[in-house]
């Protein structure tokens, strides 16, 4: 009896709490020796959002077209109340892939902590696909494309986005079903041969005037070639207007 009253006198209850109360200051300091965050770590949609604005404000895509992915990084802590991230030394004409950017964290205009990270930039956009192959030197029809949202990032030619764009061009090579069609694809089909008989147009304000004449080279629709009048003789300078006739003025 005497030994639990002694246990429980207000001296060892004092002394059990102090105990308790140095072990507790002493994992403390641990923790925080070892790196237990102390402020506000950045987080991956954070970074991402920030990466986000800088990409459009340095290059012309439409922020639904742009997809941000930031790759795992150190937890860099900044002090507590850090609000604002920004980019350190920004690059200008930002391109789709992974680039490293060097951010800062900013706490009341003044730079806290700073740390890199590597994020993939991709654009996506809505434009003509093939519905189904093409062999090569085929003329596109309607029926063998439409418009779909697709991830353009790594195209290094210029994709077409309305269907009218390539209606009537024809395919440089054999094309894949559900391939971008880009301006590396496609290309105006030769509408004048050299050589063959075509219809010289002249036209001056109401005055139309036609006449027989001969192609001295081949064009597309659109090109300037050289033609002769077989009348005079001359050689002349006109632009192909369709398979058949070139204004020569």
């Amino acid at each position: 009896m005497a030994d639990r009253r002694q246990k429980n006198s207000p001296a060892s209850v004092r002394r059990s709490l102090s105990l308790a109360l140095s072990l507790s200051l002493w994992l403390g300091s641990l923790a925080g020796a070892q790196g237990a965050p102390q402020g506000q770590a950045p987080t991956a949609e954070k970074m991402a959002a920030v990466i986000h604005r800088y990409v459009l404000s340095q290059a012309p895509w439409e922020a639904k077209n742009v997809q941000v992915q930031v790759a795992p990084f150190a937890p860099t802590v900044a002090p507590t109340g850090a609000a604002d991230f920004r980019i350190l030394k920004p690059t200008k004409g930002i391109t789709p892939g992974v680039h490293s950017f060097l951010l800062a964290a900013m706490v009341a205009g003044k730079e806290a902590a700073r740390f890199w990270l590597k994020a993939d930039i991709r654009v996506f956009d809505e434009v003509v696909v093939t519905s189904y192959p093409l062999a090569q030197r085929e003329p596109v029809t309607a029926a063998a494309v439409r418009v779909e949202r697709r991830d353009v990032s790594s195209l290094t030619s210029r994709p077409f986005s309305r269907i009218e764009e390539v209606l009537g061009q024809q395919t440089v090579r054999f094309v894949e079903v559900n391939e971008i069609m880009t301006q590396k694809t496609l290309e105006r089909p030769t509408l004048v041969k050299r050589g063959s008989a075509v219809v010289l147009v002249y036209e001056t304000g109401i005055l139309r005037v036609e006449t027989p004449g001969a192609a001295e080279e081949g064009g597309k629709a659109g090109d300037l070639i050289q033609v002769k009048n077989p009348s005079s003789g001359k050689l002349l300078r006109g632009v192909v207007l369709d398979g058949r006739t070139v204004r020569v003025n």
